[in-house]
């Protein structure tokens, strides 16, 4: 029972966290020195990843929907609208940085993080909430609502700085659209538009180098509910937050829990 417990709390961390903007690698990482989870353990977090993904992707599945069927316009029919293979094309080169930066530093990441994860955590946080406090105002002033090419060259080397546990991607593309004075709508759904082909790939590369898992099946498939369920839900109370400018909470929230984690790190 202890294990289908702690499983659940796991699935149901990753999906609060993962589209909030307070970083769920963060969170997770901090969460399995507590559970005494094994640093092995890749196959659980990639199907937590997977169970996000699905959720991310019922949130947006209108505007889904539409892309694909103005492409297929667009290709095979003759429209002679191309909105939607230029946002496609824009998904594309915001996905490109994210990409580059993990093969380079992944490597040194890893034994960064064996060394001082949990003050390499703490400092990532202090950072993503003192972002976030600054951006607050611009949330209720910024209108724009077309992107540009070099919108989406810079919401993804903001997305990429992500790959860092503790800066939290959500919010590292809502901090750069913001600055970019896109409206934090539109910035949202790109955002997102761009965890879709991000988390995918990352998710079938992990999987193709995995060995064989021992996970339990049970507290799997419960911890993958609970992170699908989780994720839906406080996606669609981020992005209702994040329009209403309500971002002061979540400044707070990551600047409490990073000194937590540095102070933690010294004791």
């Amino acid at each position: 029972m202890l294990e289908w417990i702690q499983y659940a709390l796991l699935g149901l961390l990753q999906g609060i966290t993962e589209p909030l903007p307070i970083s769920s690698s963060g969170h997770l990482y901090m969460a399995r020195l507590l559970f005494n989870i094994g640093e092995t353990d890749v196959f659980f977090e990639v199907m937590m990843h997977f169970a996000s993904l699905f959720a991310v992707i019922l949130v947006f599945k209108d505007k889904i929907i539409a892309l694909i069927q103005g492409a297929y316009r667009a290709l095979f029919k003759g429209s002679e609208d191309k909105a939607a293979l230029h946002y496609i094309g824009l998904i594309l080169i915001g996905s490109l940085p994210v990409g580059v930066l993990g093969l380079t530093v992944a490597s040194p990441l890893e034994s960064l993080l064996a060394s001082s994860g949990l003050l390499v955590i703490g400092a990532a946080l202090l950072v993503t909430g003192t972002f976030l406090w600054i951006v607050r105002p611009l949330t209720l002033t910024n209108e724009r609502d077309t992107l540009t090419v070099k919108d989406a060259m810079v919401i993804g080397l903001f997305q990429a700085v992500a790959i860092l546990p503790g800066i939290s991607r959500s919010g590292s593309t809502l901090v750069g659209g913001l600055f970019l004075k896109i409206s934090v709508r539109t910035i949202i759904e790109f955002s997102f538009m761009l965890y879709i082909p991000v988390t995918l790939g990352v998710s079938l590369l992990e999987l193709l180098t995995l060995d064989a898992t021992d996970l339990p099946l049970g507290p799997l498939s419960l911890a993958f509910v609970m992170s699908f369920i989780a994720t839906y839900v406080a996606l669609k109370i981020f992005r209702s937050l994040a329009t209403e400018g309500r971002l002061r909470g979540f400044a707070v929230y990551c600047v409490s829990v990073g000194l937590l984690a540095v102070i933690l790190f010294f004791v």
